[in-house]
């Protein structure tokens, strides 16, 4: 097996390498999340401003006033695109849609753009779509609430298997070895696993959990299973430091 002083690296580079492969689309799917959660406030502040009599570009300009992070800033881009670029506001919303590449801003972008060019009653269009997009946050913030238990179960399963991982190495393998020795002789001996041996396995057996674990958590709660390797990097930080932590206080 291993060597027992490269368990830390060992530990410390899994760690390492969950994190950065699951940095960035952790942050992508939390960018989402809270881009998605926002669109009804903007589509009801368009709404009311063009009700208002301003024309498209200008409500485009209130969104981006709101305070609300990111939407405020997208649309600080939206109407930088609109009066340097020379898009129109509808083009300008598309674009930046498109670069952004999130399913629900693009159908939110589609609907002003598609509702825009029609001619029709925009207002009306608009709030009838922030109520429906209003519907889809509503849900997704109920379906976050009952899967949140599910996360925290899934530290609870770690720190236990650290623990019980402790007791096993720290405790009853040198218990289990001082009675091997006690009834051992010449002609009989029997196999036993050396404490380093041990550690080695269950921190391997740990790394891999982690790693099962965070994909499951990223694909259930952010939609993306890359973006729950974040999880398992702690998970590891966490598994390593119990399992290892022993070693470095005696």
């Amino acid at each position: 097996m291993l060597p027992e002083s490269w368990l830390p690296f060992l530990a410390a580079s899994a760690s390492l390498l969950f994190f950065v492969l699951g940095y960035r689309p952790y942050r992508r799917a939390v960018f989402r999340a809270r881009l998605e959660s926002q669109i009804p406030d903007a589509l009801r502040a368009i709404a009311d401003a063009v009700s208002g009599g301003l024309d498209l570009r200008s409500a485009f300009e209130v969104v981006s006033t709101l305070g609300l992070s990111p939407i405020a800033d997208v649309f600080r881009r939206v109407v930088a695109l609109s009066s340097v670029g020379g898009a129109t506001a509808p083009d300008a919303l598309w674009s930046v849609a498109e670069e952004l590449g999130v399913p629900n801003f693009k159908r939110f972008a589609l609907i002003v753009v598609e509702a825009a060019r029609s001619g029709a009653k925009l207002p009306e269009v608009l709030g009838t779509a922030a109520r429906t997009f209003a519907t889809v946050v509503e849900f997704r913030r109920d379906l976050s609430a009952q899967l949140r238990p599910y996360v925290l179960l899934y530290y609870a399963v770690v720190g236990v298997f650290a623990a019980l991982s402790d007791v096993l190495v720290y405790f009853m393998l040198p218990r289990l070895a001082q009675l091997t020795a006690q009834v051992s002789n010449a002609a009989i001996r029997p196999a036993t696993i050396s404490t380093p041996d041990a550690l080695a396995v269950l921190l391997l057996t740990a790394i891999l959990q982690a790693l099962v674990g965070g994909l499951v958590v990223g694909r259930v709660t952010y939609f993306s299973a890359r973006a729950g390797l974040v999880h398992a990097s702690l998970a590891t930080a966490i598994s390593g430091a119990a399992l290892l932590a022993p070693l470095w206080l005696r």
